[in-house]
């Protein structure tokens, strides 16, 4: 299959939009104030996303537990100008990009693989994305504690 497979250090779970702000100071202000407890995030299944009839990607799906709901929602107050505008969240992390236009030439159509993965969650990032003809490489601007 002609995907790119993300590198590891790249795989994230973004919880809101990402944007542009001249300020990443005042950013990583805000973001210092945000007070949510550690959690474990789990996912269950392994498909093609973000839309399975013309996918664009791969992503391991995920439980939206009450605390990355917490999270997510203390950084959509915080910045509300950056509100998803999804009417469900669905926890993912993408592990694969390919382009639309390729889907069609796919040996396999349907992605449906079970998986168990889990992860205890102690901290979140504040990361600014480079793009290249290879795709996005993520650089790690601050980390964030939960407590």
């Amino acid at each position: 299959m002609p995907v790119r497979w993300l590198a590891g250090k790249n795989l994230h779970i973004t919880l809101i939009p990402p944007w542009y702000s001249d300020n990443v100071e005042a950013v990583i202000k805000k973001l210092k104030k945000i007070k949510c407890p550690p959690f474990d995030i789990k996912f269950s299944k392994v498909a093609y996303g973000p839309d399975p009839k013309r996918p664009r990607l791969i992503w391991a799906e995920g439980i939206a537990s009450e605390e990355v709901a917490c999270l997510k929602d203390g950084l959509e107050k915080m910045f509300p100008e950056y509100k998803s505008t999804y009417k469900k969240w669905l926890v993912h992390m993408t592990i694969a990009r390919f382009r639309q236009e390729e889907f069609p030439s796919f040996s396999i159509k349907k992605i449906d693989e079970k998986v168990s993965w889990q992860d205890r969650i102690e901290s979140f990032v504040l990361m600014e994305s480079h793009l290249s003809r290879e795709g996005a490489d993520y650089e790690i601007l601050e980390t964030f504690n939960l407590k």
